[in-house]
């Protein structure tokens, strides 16, 4: 049987435009690609790393809050006396200090000194100045230590860090008194506020000198807080009672005659012996020998 060779020759031209047209199905027009590498570019670029974080619209989260747990944490915001003294002709010195903590010589000067880690809690000024240095003020440190809060000058902070004992007893004092220890959070909002004042511009000290107005008490020892009649409970100590040195013996009522009372020496009589040497004790001879 023969075939017309005109339906031979459409049924494959049929197939032809099947196939092609199944293979324009998987093609993406090029208008559709170059938005999609337009739109790609314009994007963000991924950092593939453990967190999966994106950079630049995408902010990383801040760290936590954490309560400082160790003595070289609890430096980070410590103040010494000499930088005190440079954060006093700031404008911003009670917002700079409040919030740090400082060693503190709790007794006074005639006994042996006794720190203590204290917490400023803020500024008092005082009717009468002092000098620190050579910057005269009249503003005192109000300070939390222990179970008191109390006033303390600037000249009775020290300079040197704080030790472990200090520390450990700093810790259990915010256990038993409720207290709750600062943070890394407050550590970074004090390092930011430090660096702010210390950048901000400071007075000379001869002008200082020149505004200051108030009179300067003359130099006394020991603490504000016994100047002003307190007594600090841990350094109370009653004077010892005076135990008078007892008398020496009385000498005896007959002593031997032509010689002198000696309480150290021992005497006897030797009755056959005429030598005597340096190591013997003192003898005398009998009555009897001499006449």
């Amino acid at each position: 049987m023969s075939q017309n060779p005109k339906d031979h020759k459409a049924s494959g031209s049929g197939e032809g435009e099947v196939s092609a047209k199944s293979a324009g199905y998987g093609r993406r027009p090029q208008a559709e690609i170059v938005r999609e590498l337009r739109r790609l570019k314009a994007s963000p670029l991924r950092i593939e790393d453990e967190n999966e974080l994106w950079t630049g619209v995408q902010e990383k989260p801040p760290p936590p809050d954490i309560p400082l747990v160790s003595l070289e944490q609890l430096e980070a915001l410590r103040l010494t006396r000499h930088r005190i003294s440079q954060l006093l002709v700031r404008p911003a010195f009670e917002q700079a200090v409040t919030g740090c903590f400082v060693r503190v010589k709790v007794n006074s000067e005639e006994e042996k000194p006794e720190y203590r880690i204290g917490e400023v809690l803020g500024l008092t000024e005082m009717d009468f100045g002092y000098k620190v240095g050579e910057i005269p003020t009249n503003k005192v440190l109000r300070l939390r230590y222990e179970d008191l809060i109390a006033y303390h000058e600037i000249t009775d902070i020290s300079n040197m860090s704080f030790t472990e004992e200090e520390f450990e007893l700093w810790r259990d004092n915010c256990v038993n008194q409720a207290i709750d220890p600062p943070t890394t959070g407050t550590v970074a909002r004090k390092k930011i506020e430090l660096y702010n004042a210390m950048q901000s511009e400071a007075k000379a000290p001869a002008l200082v000198r020149q505004s200051f107005t108030h009179a300067m008490r003359p130099p006394q020892r020991g603490g504000i807080l016994e100047r002003h009649g307190g007594v600090y409970p841990w350094t109370v100590q009653m004077p010892e009672h005076y135990i008078p040195i007892p008398p020496p013996p009385p000498p005896p009522m007959n002593p031997p005659v032509g010689l002198t009372y000696r309480p150290p020496l021992m005497i006897k009589t030797v009755e056959d012996s005429d030598e005597i040497r340096s190591s013997d004790p003192i003898t005398i001879p009998n009555d009897q020998e001499s006449k």
